[in-house]
C-alpha cells in the first residue's frame, strides 16, 4: 500500500501546493527514509542491476502507475497482477534508461504501456 507523508522540509508558511526543494535538488525526491534519493538515481541503479532500488520506486509510484491504469484494474488481485507486469517492464528496460530529469516520465510511459 502506497504511505504519503508530509515532507519535514516543507515551509508551512508557503501557500500554494508546490513543496519546497533544497537548492540543488534535482526534484522527485524520496519521502524521509529513502536517504534523499531521486527517482533519476533509483533508475540508475536499477540499470546497474539493484533490486533494492526498484522496491524502492516502487513504494514511491505504484500509486501514481495504478491511478493511470485506471478503471481496468477493478480488483486487488488484478491490480496487484497488474503492477508486477509493469514493474517487471520497467526492470527489463532499465539498462537503456539515460538519467536525466525525465525519469519519472520515462517510469510511467513504460508501466502503463503494460496492459492492465
Amino acid at each position: 500500500m502506497m504511505r504519503f507523508r508530509r515532507s519535514a522540509s516543507a515551509d508551512p508558511a508557503r501557500t500554494d501546493a508546490t513543496p519546497a526543494s533544497p537548492p540543488g535538488s534535482r526534484g522527485c525526491q524520496a519521502p524521509a527514509g529513502g536517504a534523499g534519493e531521486s527517482i533519476d538515481d533509483l533508475m540508475v541503479q536499477i540499470a546497474e542491476g539493484s533490486e533494492t532500488a526498484l522496491a524502492r520506486l516502487y513504494d514511491l509510484t505504484a500509486g501514481l502507475v495504478l491511478a493511470m491504469a485506471g478503471t481496468a484494474v477493478s480488483s486487488e488481485p488484478s491490480a496487484e497482477a497488474y503492477l508486477t507486469r509493469a514493474y517487471r517492464a520497467v526492470w527489463k528496460a532499465a539498462p537503456r534508461y539515460r538519467p536525466g530529469p525525465h525519469a519519472l516520465a520515462w517510469v510511467l510511459h513504460r508501466a502503463v504501456a503494460v496492459q492492465p
